[in-house]
């Protein structure tokens, strides 16, 4: 079997995901230890309004998810660079890294600028991304519990990423004019238009990442024959959760289809 030459990049992802996943562990052991009082104080179930200081955990995992897809980008097109035949670019028209790096901010848009400019290759239609949502989130009445999923494909699942990007430029800059909207399972807006991001946001962030990472890969090698070969699951992956993250998700039937040592 030949190995894939572009896995060295998706087993650098969990280390990318690394503050997004330990800030997820404490807002998941947060809500726990909330509910488990609550229990104890005669609530039912345990559910309820977290305090506004799991608010601002569950951005700080967005920020730190958008962190880790910048990186990533970065890594997976210059290892792509150096194999793909007249990826060279002389003067591109896109800096890969550094301060004038086009994923510095990555948006949808600036990373199908990226591997246009040295690929010809535009990932965006290749990304099928499910996320778990709240009934009343996703259709406008019912439960706000979270018994139900989305998928956003192609221009949905570019405007999906960009809506949590916009959370992180927001975030980072104040920048209120330039505001995400609206998306069930990513983005909660207050009635008066105030940014509200619970746990599942939070996590469902970390598993857009995965999944728009994995399938860029699938897509570049297929688009770049010389940049084929066989994936392989790692245990790195296994620690970092991946098989939790991603289940259910599109991306297992590829997975199953053509990596190795998968736990699927």
């Amino acid at each position: 079997m030949v190995a894939h030459p572009l896995q060295e990049s998706l087993d650098n992802l969990p280390e990318y995901l690394t503050d997004a996943m330990r800030l997820l562990g404490i807002v998941e052991e947060r809500n726990a230890e909330l509910a488990a009082r609550r229990r104890g104080a005669g609530n039912r179930t345990g559910a309820g309004q977290p305090p506004a200081t799991h608010k601002s955990l569950n951005r700080a995992v967005v920020v730190a998810s958008v962190g880790a897809l910048e990186a990533f980008c970065e890594d997976l097109a210059i290892r792509a660079r150096g194999i793909a035949p007249g990826a060279s670019v002389g003067q591109p028209w896109y800096a890969i890294e550094g301060t004038r790096g086009i994923v510095q901010t990555p948006s949808s848009n600036n990373i199908a600028k990226l591997f246009w400019t040295y690929f010809h290759y535009d990932p965006r239609p290749d990304w099928e991304l499910l996320v778990t949502c709240g009934w009343h989130e996703l259709y406008g009445r019912g439960t706000n519990w979270r018994g139900t999923t989305t998928t956003y494909r192609g221009s949905a699942a570019a405007d999906a990423l960009d809506a949590v990007v916009k959370v992180r430029h927001g975030f980072a800059h104040q920048d209120k004019a330039n505001a995400p909207a609206k998306t069930p399972g990513l983005v909660d807006l207050t009635p008066t238009g105030k940014l509200s991001l619970q746990s599942h946001h939070a996590a469902n962030s970390i598993r857009l990442v995965l999944q728009a990472a994995i399938q860029t890969v699938h897509g570049l090698s297929v688009h770049v024959p010389a940049l084929g070969g066989n994936l392989r699951w790692k245990q790195g992956m296994t620690v970092a959760g991946w098989d939790r993250l991603l289940s259910d998700t599109p991306v297992i039937a590829a997975i199953r289809g053509g990596w190795s040592k998968h736990p699927f």
